[in-house]
């Protein structure tokens, strides 16, 4: 981490320690009732009703196994209640969060918001990151702000596309945490960031760009759109990806623990891509304590990386290229 984000570490303890004196009461009474629901009336008729259809004989079975469908019964009972809790610890998660995160994000300015815009289907499709258009998307955490005036918008999100057959074939293009930063500076021509892996190619009508880092080189591929106009794409390449970019870049995937990390360039806009199938921006377990800020940490650090991106980056410079 970067120490530009070390001055905020200390406040963010100290408002950790407000918000819990503040709401942790509240806060334990909806962890009890939704810990209670777990073992309600309701649940218990869920989890045996569910359970019992274990007991229902197969369409082809022709000889019943008690014993094995016994089995089935206690792994379809067991089935029930860990996907309840998670249920319910997802909403728990989700109704302290909105009434957390805002005020723990303030720590970092007033202009930070969760539960904040969507990133729009069109920046996806317009990335070159996809071979083909969304038709299917989910979200789950979503922030948005202001920061060193960079605007930003953060989604968790899961998208993909679906065949034309009788089942609506889904078939995942992309789940993880998108990134959109509008900068002021503007990238002629467009350049496309990508883990390294045996199935990348040079894109259509782009052209590789090898960097003077080979750290970053051995990790990521790079390619610049070119422009035939004055063949400016590698100048501009190589003046967006000096030393603190591809630093803070490489950051941003250690500090979200993520295996593959994209990124497309163009004009204003920078989106960045983490491919995760890990729930990030998670606060404590329904079945854990709520005021450790052990378990909050990692929030602190998943923000100071994007956080310090921008800083390091300056992209709230406003020199053209």
């Amino acid at each position: 981490m970067s120490n530009c984000m070390d001055k905020y570490k200390n406040d963010f303890a100290i408002k950790f320690a407000k918000i819990m004196q503040e709401k942790l009461p509240k806060w334990k009474t909806f962890q009890a009732e939704e810990r209670k629901s777990l073992y309600s009336l309701d649940s218990l008729r869920w989890y045996f009703g569910i359970a019992l259809c274990g007991f229902v004989p197969g369409k082809r079975e022709y000889h019943y196994d008690l014993k094995l469908h016994c089995w089935v019964v206690v792994i379809l009972f067991i089935a029930t209640v860990i996907g309840n809790i998670q249920i319910t610890n997802k909403h728990y998660q989700n109704k302290v969060k909105c009434t957390f995160f805002d005020d723990l994000l303030k720590v970092f300015g007033d202009n930070i918001f969760f539960a904040g815009r969507f990133i729009h289907n069109s920046l996806f499709n317009n990335s070159k990151l996809y071979s083909r258009e969304i038709m299917t998307r989910e979200g789950d955490d979503r922030f948005d702000g202001e920061y060193n005036g960079v605007k930003f918008v953060i989604n968790e999100t899961d998208f993909g596309w679906n065949e034309n057959d009788k089942h609506k074939t889904y078939h995942r293009m992309f789940k993880g945490i998108a990134m959109h930063f509008t900068m002021h500076k503007e990238i002629n021509s467009r350049v496309l960031i990508m883990s390294k892996n045996l199935w990348n190619k040079v894109p259509k009508n782009y052209e590789k760009v090898v960097v003077e880092y080979e750290k970053f080189n051995k990790k990521y591929d790079v390619w610049v759109e070119k422009n035939t106009l004055n063949n400016s794409g590698q100048i501009e390449a190589r003046y967006l990806l000096n030393t603190a970019f591809l630093d803070r870049f490489m950051q941003l995937q250690t500090s979200f623990k993520v295996s593959k990390m994209s990124c497309s360039v163009y004009k204003k806009d920078m989106l960045i891509m983490l491919s995760t199938n890990k729930d990030l921006f998670e606060m404590n377990h329904l079945l854990g304590k709520i005021d450790d800020i052990k378990q909050y940490k990692h929030l602190f650090e998943e923000f100071a990386s994007v956080l310090s991106f921008i800083e390091v980056l300056n992209l709230a410079s406003r020199t053209k290229l």
